[in-house]
């Protein structure tokens, strides 16, 4: 004898924002329900369809149980897999403190309390050097990758519907420029040469985190790689942000402080945590920066030493030659590098 066909409908809440669906559980007899995710009818009528589909093809409980780590391994797989390098690791990086903060045991728990409460969490999250709370710029680009992550679950019929995420305002601060001095007392707490040679691509040649520390001593396809023939930083089309071939300069003081280091591997730094001997993660690289800083009694980071060069070059070009300054940031647009002499009162 067949199995009886299981059939979904649709049902209004007065109490409820999103439509309702519901069916009957076969072996139970009870009836269960789910939201629809919107109040559109006909959106919520392909919803429907969609776990009428699942409930008759034995799809509907499997993804109902699956858990969070699951869904992470599935999400990286298939989805992040595709990605650049610095965007995977971005992701990554975005669902490890999400899973330190809120502990999600399975995917359909998490909702607007867990989004919520992670929002919570990172605004009282402690940083190196004792400071509390994350930026809100890195608030804000958290919850969008989390979003895109919870995004991918809903296309892939995971969860049926986008939990709602809260809005985060970032003041909108224009670039300082930063004293030599500072720079100078920074370098001085480098505890070797790998380290003061790493700062110094942030220095001297406006590279981000990233860009630097994945920098290559041989030619790549994908990763950052050192042109010495061509005196130059090569950025590839597959690594930038750009999705296109990119170069900086190498200034003569970079060059030599790159030269002079050990050819230990393909890797220019190498550098390895102190807890577990494994390669040093994007965060580590991080903190440690942020500790030098904090021991020179200054507040920088790589991303201010990025900062502090687009400071000095666009003082150095003047407004005039705004197009060479956004060549050598690589920004997104023209108006980003335009940021950079908002403080450059002479320049101006």
């Amino acid at each position: 004898m067949p199995e009886k066909r299981i059939t979904a409908w649709v049902q209004h809440q007065a109490d409820r924002p999103h439509l309702t669906l519901r069916w009957t559980d076969p072996e139970t007899g009870k009836i269960k329900g789910q939201t629809a995710g919107t109040c559109n009818p006909l959106e919520a009528e392909k919803a429907r369809a969609d776990l009428e589909y699942e409930l008759n093809h034995g799809k509907y409980q499997q993804v109902s149980r699956m858990t969070w780590e699951r869904f992470r391994e599935l999400f990286e797989e298939e989805y992040l897999s595709g990605l650049r390098e610095r965007t995977k690791e971005k992701y990554q990086t975005v669902l490890d403190v999400f899973e330190q903060i809120v502990s999600p045991a399975n995917l359909r728990g998490v909702t607007e309390r867990t989004v919520s409460l992670f929002v919570k969490g990172m605004r009282e999250r402690k940083r190196p050097g004792g400071k509390i709370g994350l930026a809100p710029m890195t608030v804000k680009n958290y919850l969008i990758a989390l979003k895109s992550a919870l995004g991918w679950a809903v296309d892939q019929k995971m969860i049926p519907a986008l939990p709602t995420f809260p809005t985060v305002k970032v003041p909108k601060r224009k670039p300082q420029p930063i004293a030599a001095g500072d720079f100078d007392r920074l370098l001085e707490q480098a505890p070797d040469a790998l380290w003061r040679a790493y700062l110094l691509c942030g220095w001297w040649a406006g590279l981000r985190l990233s860009d630097a520390l994945q920098l290559r001593r041989v030619k790549s396809d994908t990763f950052p790689w050192l042109d010495p023939e061509n005196n130059r930083i090569v950025l590839p089309a597959t690594f930038a942000k750009s999705d296109e071939d990119q170069w900086v300069p190498l200034h003569p003081v970079l060059r030599e402080a790159l030269e002079k280091l050990p050819g230990t591997g393909e890797r220019m730094f190498p550098f390895r945590s102190q807890k577990t001997g494994g390669p040093l993660s994007r965060n580590g690289v991080t903190n440690r920066v942020i500790e030098m800083a904090k021991r020179a009694g200054i507040r920088l980071s790589m991303h201010r030493l990025r900062k502090g060069f687009g400071c000095r070059v666009a003082k150095k070009l003047g407004k005039g030659n705004a197009p060479i300054l956004h060549r050598l940031m690589r920004h997104s647009s023209m108006q980003v590098t335009m940021d950079y002499y908002a403080s450059v009162d002479d320049a101006l």
